[in-house]
């Protein structure tokens, strides 16, 4: 959901400031961009990668997450409304990550305009039937305001705003201060304020940098809602330029998101050694419930483009799309077989014809993905949808022998592979029973545990995310047994672990809210509480991987995964809110579900969802436990101190505050929980292993991070908690900054 209002900042000042700081910082590495302003994102891409720039080092890391990159990105324009440099030379970049952002096709059928989609935009006061002031979730568990409109009425604005101008310039530049409407209203407002922002600078200044700011003096109001106008289209086709009237001409994105993104990559190319795709949006916003040939085409063509490029250094190449319907690929769309589009008129057919698809650009996508990965050999790190590396049936004849080939060397060059799927509703089921087209998914992921996962050798990393069943995620555990496994990875909306609710969440139901439980199915609690204290037994030197699919009276997950992993694991993390630990109230069945943890001795980190439940006789206390958490740390809170007139100790929901929900008490808490369930040999290192319990908390479930190091107490060799962190939210700046950092492959 990208920025993209017209009525943000264009002051000429600010542009031509970014652009003689970018001209300063030669040394600059790495470009993050998050959240971009529209016309500073331009500015920063642009002048950083001007083709003529001085520079002593080239910018060898590019990240641009939730910003548009069609004016910024593109390689080459005629021209410039403020003057940025026209042609741009991304050689030299060694990774590339597109997070949250489009990447989408221009559309080339009857209708130019998109029928979904949301983007950051004005506030609902421009346009009722379009435009919403729902609240949005701010990743600390409540919610903030913020205008977001569809694109369509987004694109109203958009023409209303050309009128306007066109309008103004016929008329003396008094008219711009009469009464208005609201769009009119959103831009002077901002062209004041950066106006009376430059103006109280001015003081401070010293007279060159005076002479330096009148040198970058913006224009008239009405021209500088010229150069604010970035078109009432986003992502717009070729043919569009062709017949704009003459206002329309001044539309600042003049090619798609795709075909710009495709552009920079040919740029890279011969230095480019990591690209990550990173939930984008490359479903056309013109699809709706029917058939749109004309946009289908265009998404088909986007990976035909992208399968066609060839990076000679490419060693991590990564697809994520598990977060949300619009990330997702084309359905059958196949990276290791022949690609099978189907239709909704017709999904027992392969006819490309109703996709308005030549029989040209047909044999292209047909084999193109088979035909990246084998011009592609040295691939260390590899994220793919885990339903569309093959078709739902055995690999054909014809291409066999090449599939196996790039299977093979996969076996031997990949250390780092990751899998998703779309996250489930209610959460992960046990095992996929389900029938109509769904099995067609389900039987494209068993063939990738049987034909790729079994023939891996080399993996040091394995994630597995979203709607991947239980079984299915075991049964890759099982299939990668002769690789020196040292991290695993598991994250859904359920506990990869095992459900310690009870079925529908009845075992802490007076804890939980309604509708929390749903979906939740029975562990068989027998075969746990046998299976789950046994040592794993060791694993023949015969073994051999045969897939058994489903979920009987069986071991929990962490005894599977101790049975084949445990001597080399130094890192766990399992993510999942429904049905995890309970760290006030942990059900029986807790202990042998998590008692296989004291198998992994050379364990340093382990990341756990862990439940804490916020209720307070019969309600939910969410954000009182999220404002004392923000008290406790904040100094200005500290400092004021009520001091009681009696030392009597405090009672009712102050006393659960201090005894459940401090930091400290979760800390000792999660020591309790987990400490005695840990190798003894892991705990006795320095430093101990790093626990960190991940918390859903608020009315927007927001994730809240407790780090806690879990040692051995010198006195009695008891678990003990050798400090913590937190709890901190994902947007807490140290928080934030550091998983940035941390990022492999970037």
């Amino acid at each position: 959901m990208p920025f993209s209002s017209q009525t943000l900042s264009i002051d000429s000042r600010t542009i031509g400031l970014v652009r003689l700081a970018v001209n300063l910082m030669t040394k600059v590495t790495t470009l993050r961009i998050l959240m971009g302003h529209p016309s500073i994102n331009d500015a920063l891409l642009r002048c950083f990668f001007a083709k003529h720039r001085v520079q002593q080092q080239p910018i060898r890391k590019l990240w641009l997450e939730n910003c548009r990159i069609s004016a910024g990105c593109n390689v080459s324009i005629v021209s410039h409304v403020q003057d940025l440099p026209l042609e741009l030379d991304f050689a030299g970049l060694e990774s590339i990550r597109f997070r949250r952002l489009p990447m989408r096709a221009g559309y080339h059928g009857f209708s130019l305009y998109a029928y979904k989609g949301m983007v950051h935009a004005r506030l609902s006061l421009l346009y009722n039937s379009g435009s919403s002031h729902t609240e949005m979730q701010d990743s600390a568990g409540a919610q903030y305001h913020t205008g977001i409109s569809t694109v369509v009425a987004e694109q109203e604005v958009g023409v209303d705003q050309v009128s306007w101008a066109a309008s103004v310039t016929t008329d003396t530049e008094g008219s711009l201060y009469r009464p208005m409407a609201p769009l009119q209203q959103l831009f002077i407002y901002a062209h004041q304020s950066e106006s009376e922002i430059y103006d109280a600078l001015r003081p401070s200044l010293a007279q060159q940098e005076i002479e330096l700011l009148d040198g970058l003096r913006p224009p008239s109001s009405v021209s500088e809602l010229v150069l604010a106008y970035r078109g009432s289209y986003l992502d717009p086709p070729e043919q569009y330029q062709n017949c704009m009237e003459t206002q329309e001409k001044w539309q600042r994105e003049r090619r798609p998101s795709a075909d710009v993104a495709i552009g920079l990559l040919q740029s890279a190319s011969r230095t480019l050694t990591s690209l990550t795709f990173d939930w984008v949006f490359t479903k056309p916003q013109q699809i709706r419930g029917a058939r749109d040939v004309g946009a289908l085409s265009s998404w088909i063509g986007t990976f035909v483009s992208l399968f066609d490029l060839r990076f000679p250094r490419l060693r991590a190449f990564q697809f994520r799309n598990a977060i949300a319907p619009d990330t997702a690929l084309p359905r059958g769309l196949c990276l290791l077989d022949h690609s099978c589009i189907y239709t909704r008129a017709g999904e027992d057919e392969e006819h490309y014809a109703s996709y308005g698809v030549d029989t040209a650009c047909a044999e292209r996508i047909d084999l193109a993905g088979l035909g990246f990965m084998e011009a592609h050999p040295n691939i260390e790190c590899l994220a793919w949808p885990m339903a569309h590396f093959f078709r739902p049936q055995e690999i054909s004849s014809d291409i066999r022998a090449r599939v196996e080939a790039v299977i093979s060397n996969l076996g031997r060059t990949l250390t780092d592979l990751r899998v998703d799927a779309l996250y489930a509703g209610d959460g992960e089921p046990f095992t996929h029973e389900s029938t109509g087209r769904d099995l067609d998914q389900r039987a494209s992921r068993r063939l990738f545990i049987e034909m790729i996962a079994a023939k891996m050798t080399n993996l040091k990393q394995i994630k597995i995310e979203g709607g991947v069943p239980r079984d299915e995620r075991r049964e890759i555990i099982r299939a990668i047994h002769a690789c020196p496994l040292q991290k695993i990875v598991m994250i859904g909306v359920c506990s990869p672990l095992g459900n310690t609710w009870g079925p529908h969440g009845f075992d802490i139901e007076d804890h939980i809210t309604f509708g929390d439980g749903d979906g939740l199915e029975e562990e068989d609690k027998n075969a746990i509480w046998k299976l789950g204290f046994a040592k794993p037994s060791s694993l023949p030197e015969t073994f051999r991987f045969d897939p058994e699919y489903g979920w009987p009276a069986s071991p929990p997950m962490l005894s599977t995964i101790a049975r084949f992993h445990a001597d080399r694991i130094t890192e766990l993390k399992f993510c999942g809110s429904k049905g995890a630990p309970a760290l006030l109230m942990p059900t029986p069945i807790t202990t042998p579900m998590l008692s296989a943890l004291k198998h992994f001795h050379n364990l340093e980190s382990l990341t756990l969802s862990i439940f804490l439940s916020t209720m307070y006789e019969g309600s939910p206390c969410d954000s009182e436990i999220l404002a004392y958490w923000e008290n406790t740390r904040s100094s200005t809170s500290t400092a004021l101190v009520t001091v009681p007139s009696d030392a009597a100790e405090p009672s009712g929901w102050a006393r659960q505050l201090t005894t459940n929900y401090a930091p400290d008490a979760l800390a000792q808490k999660v020591t309790v929980l987990l400490g005695p369930l840990l190798s003894e040999r892991a705990k006795a290192r320095a430093g101990g292993v790093q626990c960190r319990a991940s918390f859903n908390v608020g009315y927007w479930t927001a994730i809240y991070d407790l780090d806690v190091r879990v040692g051995l107490g010198e006195e009695d060799g008891r678990s003990v908690c050798l400090g913590f962190v937190g709890p901190r939210h994902e947007l807490e700046g140290e928080r934030y900054w550091g998983k940035l950092r941390s990022r492999r492959w970037f």
